[in-house]
């Protein structure tokens, strides 16, 4: 018979699910998992590899009358269940192609600001204290770059990219906001209480 995306064989007593995506569902001795199908009770005995279009497939057996000791979660195996669980396979994967495109830029996420990347980028897999700490890297790296640009060649990067000296207060600005935002930022990471990372200024804007 077919549960949603998935074929189900019954062998005597033996339960055999063809999965079109995986479920969580751990091999054990003891505290094993039990999974209901159709008002009986199932434990996982062994699976494997499946060929498309499945995923795995699963064999399970009935539950043991003299096993009393079982795992405090439990799967309901019905339709629904296989809908959901093929949604969140679903979800997981445009989230690791997502985590794939954006890594290039990894630096540069950093520089967006603590909400963000709690609530979006941290559910793609990005860890904010480490994208914060990349991107505290970026700025002082490119304070420095526009340092010397302005020390030393009498200009900044701006005004030697544009050929525009009227750019030169703009250079000298964005040179000492780069160096504040650095500084404001490291300082921030080393006391952070572990839920909030700045991004690029926004020490500029203090917590309500």
């Amino acid at each position: 018979m077919n549960i949603g995306s998935d074929e189900v064989c019954l062998e005597g007593e033996r339960l055999i699910i063809h999965a079109a995506e995986r479920m969580d569902l751990p091999i054990r001795e003891f505290c094993r998992v039990p999974l209901y199908f159709q008002g009986r009770r199932y434990y996982l005995h062994s699976k494997h590899r499946g060929q498309r279009p499945y995923a795995m497939v699963y064999e399970l057996l009935p539950w043991p009358a003299d096993s009393h000791e079982a795992s405090t979660r439990h799967v309901i195996y019905d339709e629904a269940y296989v809908i959901e669980r093929d949604k969140m396979a679903a979800k997981a994967r445009r989230h690791e192609w997502l985590h794939t495109a954006l890594l290039p830029f990894y630096p540069l996420l950093g520089l967006c600001w603590s909400r963000f990347k709690n609530r979006v980028l941290g559910r793609l897999g990005f860890e904010a204290s480490s994208i914060t700490k990349a991107s505290i890297a970026l700025t002082f790296n490119l304070f420095v770059v526009e340092a010397i640009f302005v020390g030393w060649l009498m200009g900044g990067i701006l005004t030697h990219l544009m050929g525009q000296a009227k750019l030169r207060p703009v250079d000298w600005g964005l040179m000492l906001l780069l160096g504040a935002d650095s500084l404001m930022r490291f300082d921030q990471s080393l006391r952070s209480d572990g839920e909030h990372h700045w991004g690029f200024c926004e020490w500029l804007w203090p917590k309500r």
